[in-house]
């Protein structure tokens, strides 16, 4: 089935780039990785530090938004408030700001197969106390899922939008349509992109905000085509396999040692040292130092952003890691 997001004459003119992720929808969309069977290698690791943190605890978050945020399926917008939020108290005062109509409307999307539990009828009510128990939730799941990560999704999402960027400086607004990933066509008015139902968006002048995720796994927008249009799309890789998995090459561990070819693999995602530090599960002094050596081998660059370091993979680091010939 296809997503069909149709533009007008004036939608290409305002087609914009997310500066920053959206902490609501990575919450959303982290806690439909947490369930996910057949999860990513690049989020395995974080999938089983999350399960065992939240194991036989009872948390009340999980009653409430596993409730709202069923997966597979369809989950409300009021929970991902457009237009996009750059901070999570941004992202609650909006919820908490939701209008009984919405909160109506949105439920009702979600819950079209399945009956709702009572509280869930109630919240449709606009209930206060079921509204503040939602924002509540958000903040405890969000303060679990997403904040211990949030690091690593700021250098992902970084690197993915400058790379957009760059598409677009080169080639056009459409070449950057075409390589969002999940795109299946671009004919220069209509972009179909693989859903998991059909369903066609008029964009009618408003254009459209793409919103690079680092826990998204395919394209999702709202349910709702009259919100201001969004396409939430997965950051590029690639991603290689994460610390200590089996997928770091035994020639690579047998080259490198194994802490500094864990940290050529974690690299695949640009990140920060803390965030580096974290992955690897060494202090920041340890996670500075191995990248300091892979720089200067060659085989990562650094560059300060802000308050922070920036680590990648060198073109030679990418060849190492994916096994390429480096000759010449």
């Amino acid at each position: 089935m296809t997503l069909r997001i149709v533009f007008g004459r004036a939608d290409l003119q305002r087609v914009r780039l997310a500066a920053n992720p959206d902490p609501m929808w990575e919450l959303a969309l982290a806690l439909n990785r947490m369930r996910d069977q057949s999860i990513e290698l690049r989020l395995s690791r974080w999938q089983r530090q999350v399960r065992r943190q939240v194991q036989g605890d009872a948390h009340r978050w999980r009653k409430v938004l596993f409730s709202l945020v069923p997966y597979p399926g369809n989950f409300p917008d009021f929970l991902t408030p457009a237009p996009s939020v750059a901070d999570l108290g941004a992202g609650c005062e909006a919820i908490l700001g939701t209008s009984r109509r919405r909160l109506r409307q949105d439920l009702a999307a979600t819950f079209t197969d399945t009956a709702a539990p009572s509280w869930i009828r109630e919240l449709a009510a606009g209930g206060r106390s079921e509204l503040e128990s939602v924002v509540d939730s958000v903040q405890a799941a969000h303060d679990l899922l997403v904040a211990p990560s949030w690091d690593v999704v700021l250098a992902a999402v970084a690197a993915d939008r400058a790379e957009r960027m760059r598409v677009l400086g080169r080639d056009g607004v459409g070449a950057l349509l075409v390589g969002i990933p999940g795109v299946a066509g671009w004919d220069g008015q209509v972009l179909r992109i693989s859903y998991p139902r059909a369903r066609t968006v008029h964009l009618a002048g408003r254009g459209m905000t793409l919103i690079p995720s680092y826990f998204c796994s395919a394209p999702v927008s709202l349910i709702d085509a009259e919100l201001p249009p969004v396409l939430v799309y997965p950051v590029a890789g690639p991603f290689g396999a994460e610390p200590g998995a089996s997928g770091v090459p035994r020639q690579l561990v047998a080259l490198l040692g194994r802490t500094r070819a864990e940290c050529l693999a974690a690299l695949t995602t640009p990140c920060t040292t803390s965030a580096l530090a974290d992955r690897l599960g060494v202090s920041v002094g340890t996670a500075s130092k191995q990248a300091a050596v892979l720089r200067d081998a060659g085989l990562a660059t650094s560059r300060r952003r802000g308050g922070a370091v920036l680590h990648h993979l060198s073109h030679l680091g990418e060849r190492l890691l994916t096994g390429e010939d480096i000759a010449g």
